[in-house]
């Protein structure tokens, strides 16, 4: 039930200022609206305003904002059909855009109200290439491969690049300005990751990359692992130490599921590894700093993505669809209001980053129709778009039919 009501909660919120977008930014420019609804299907709630409807659907799953002159020629002065191409394009790219800044926007809450890790080492692992080098507990990050670092991911993201084989690190101790150039660790993985509970780590399994050794061996989410080599363990402190210290190629992980015990033999990865924490920042400066470079980030992590999906190095199996971030916004419920606004910060910018897309029906081909018209000097008459976006919205319509099998088939591992 509480992933029900968080997937609802989220989705209706992200969905709602992408709308919100749109909507505002036609009626800036004069634009009549005929309906601003959230979800699909029958009406469940409405009430009229000014010659709007507002409106809550029965099917909480995307929305619109119904504009005069959209899907229709109509010479109107409050048409959209005849509003400049700038006014259009406006209207258009307000949703995604206010994607962007709700994230940006649930970035801020999460730092003023935790904190973010910021440049000042806490803690360090005294048998870490970094301790054997030099640094140690205060000292602050200042650069490290020459680019400046404010917060934890400007220095974790340059650290794990997996073209480095090393970096050098400037740090401040004391008023002084120090250097050293540090070997990465290395750590094995097997590509489990702990549910949280109260923000504090279990035994228990909780989603797992498909791409990940152990998923692929058979360990499933909610999962508990309860030895590793056969020996007892009964925190994630302890897992991750035993497979630390296996010496031997393959690891052996003993899990409960459904009260039985079964054993999984895996072979880890080997991944850079950074040994050493900084402390929590609760300043205006780094709270702005770290939620702009996570939003910046995760949209370029989005283009990213996108490339590997193109050119092949990334299958189908990597894609989610609506019923596995519905088990994600519940994972991320039960772990706490801030796994909570994290991840509905990432779901909003994939929201906006897919609706900017060049594909038919969503906003980005709509943009460039709007482009094709300012080099022309005339519009593609309505009829023919509209068909073209309904075309694009059958194609859209049958990928997520598609993903959503994919989804159930990874749930059920069948």
């Amino acid at each position: 039930m509480l992933t029900l009501i968080a997937s609802i909660l989220v989705f209706s919120a992200i969905v709602l200022v992408h709308e919100f977008g749109h909507y505002k930014a036609a009626k800036s420019v004069g634009i009549k609206v005929y309906e601003f609804a959230i979800g699909m299907g029958p009406t469940v709630l409405k009430r009229e305003k000014n010659g709007t409807v507002y409106s809550i659907r029965a099917i909480p799953i995307g929305g619109f904002v119904q504009m005069e002159g959209e899907e229709e020629d109509v010479k109107t002065s409050t048409s959209y059909s005849t509003k400049s191409v700038w006014q259009r394009f406006k209207v258009v790219a307000a949703g995604p855009v206010m994607n962007f800044v709700l994230a940006l926007a649930l970035f801020l809450i999460v730092a003023f109200s935790f904190g973010v890790y910021g440049n000042t080492i806490d803690f360090i692992d005294e048998n870490s290439n970094e301790y054997a080098e030099g640094l140690r507990t205060g000292d602050s990050i200042v650069s490290v491969n020459g680019d400046k670092s404010y917060i934890w991911e400007d220095i974790y993201y340059e650290i794990t690049n997996p073209d480095n084989t090393y970096y050098t690190v400037e740090y401040e101790r004391d008023g002084v300005l120090k250097q050293a150039k540090i070997s990465n660790n290395y750590r094995k993985i097997v590509g489990v990751t702990s549910k949280l509970v109260d923000g504090k780590t279990t035994t228990t399994v909780s989603p797992s990359d498909v791409t990940s050794p152990a998923y692929e061996a058979g360990i499933k989410d909610g999962d508990v692992i309860t030895k590793i080599n056969d020996v007892p363990v009964s925190s994630w402190e302890e897992i991750t130490s035993n497979i630390e210290k296996t010496s031997d190629k393959a690891v052996k992980i003993t899990v409960e599921r459904n009260g039985e015990t079964m054993d999984f033999t895996i072979v880890p990865q080997t991944q850079i590894s950074v040994k050493f924490n900084t402390a929590l920042d609760k300043s205006f400066s780094t709270a702005i700093s770290s939620s702009a470079y996570k939003t910046v980030y995760f949209i370029k992590l989005m283009f990213k993505t996108i490339a590997q999906l193109v050119t092949g190095k990334l299958g189908s199996d990597s894609l989610g669809g609506p019923v596995m971030v519905i088990s994600m916004v519940g994972e991320a419920a039960e772990s706490g209001i801030l796994s909570l606004l994290n991840l509905a910060a990432f779901i909003s910018i994939n929201l906006g980053f897919m609706n900017l897309l060049p594909i038919p029906a969503l906003d980005g081909s709509k943009l460039v129709f709007l482009v094709v018209e300012a080099v022309r000097g005339k519009s593609i008459p309505v009829e023919k778009e509209g068909y073209i976006h309904f075309i694009g919205f059958v194609v859209l319509i049958g990928f997520m039919l598609f993903i959503t099998y994919k989804d159930i088939l990874r749930l059920f591992r069948i």
